[in-house]
């Protein structure tokens, strides 16, 4: 038996190390009371999709994909 720091992130269960488990193999899953700070994902994800760019532009076109995402409630 083994054991491996883990946390959930609303959708899955994150490990903090690494850990071979194998195809239906059993797990026991302890939830404790306590929480951690959310890790922020990796910034410049979506660069690899686009090909070789400057930091700049990835940051120019970060910031207007973040600027799309933000709902006007007085457009609805």
């Amino acid at each position: 038996m083994t054991s491996v720091n883990a946390y959930y992130d609303g959708h899955s269960y994150i490990t903090e190390g690494s850990l071979a488990i194998k195809p239906n193999q059993r797990v026991i899953i302890t939830v404790l009371d306590d929480f951690i700070k959310p890790k922020h994902k990796s910034k410049r994800n979506f660069k690899k999709y686009i090909g070789a760019i400057t930091d700049k532009d990835s940051d120019i076109i970060e910031k207007a994909v973040e600027e799309c995402r933000k709902v006007d409630l007085n457009e609805w």
